[in-house]
């Protein structure tokens, strides 16, 4: 709660660098209003799942970007850094290039479980494009899916799943709840 308005943990995001009204919840809307005299709610959240912390080290999981001329030596970087994980902040659905896409693969085949989101802010990433690169060929590859979580929201909870589990059906399954 910020400014008067209540906002969903999983919704909401930081859409001003200084604005004061900064915090909204993208297609979903505020929760509700705190009022002088009450909290006025207008819905619940339908998507609340909790994840206990086991321990107070939560393995290494980074957010590499894709941008036009990416060349995939940001993914192979973090995964010599000794990343366990690695969130894609990729285009629009979940797409990236060539080069990107061969790097994400190497990293999949070395055991380190990619997230795929996008830098779009509102939407999910969903792998409907076949082509090398295309949200498809990624979901094929062993990429997981992000739903509509931003690349900052995917990377904790993809740093919780690891906590137990680098089972990628069983980490599909956390981010589609």
């Amino acid at each position: 709660m910020l400014n008067n308005q209540i906002n969903a943990a999983r919704e909401g995001t930081k859409t001003h660098a200084s604005d004061v009204e900064t915090f909204k919840s993208g297609d979903f809307g505020f929760l509700g209003t705190v009022d002088q005299d009450r909290v006025i709610f207008s819905r619940v959240p339908s998507r609340r799942q909790h994840i206990t912390l086991n321990d107070e080290r939560l393995p290494r999981v980074d957010i590499i970007s894709m941008y036009t001329g990416a060349d995939g030596s940001l993914v192979r970087a973090a995964m010599a850094g000794g990343a366990k994980g690695v969130v894609i902040q990729a285009f629009g659905l979940g797409n990236v290039n060539i080069p990107m896409f061969d790097a994400i693969k190497e990293a999949i085949d070395n055991g380190i479980v990619i997230v795929i989101s996008t830098r779009v802010p509102n939407g999910r990433v969903l792998p409907s494009h076949g082509y090398k690169g295309g949200g498809k060929t990624l979901k094929d590859a062993g990429a997981i899916f992000a739903d509509n979580l931003s690349p900052q929201k995917a990377r904790i909870l993809l740093m919780l799943a690891l906590q137990t589990t680098s089972n990628r059906e069983e980490i599909q399954k956390l981010f589609d709840r």
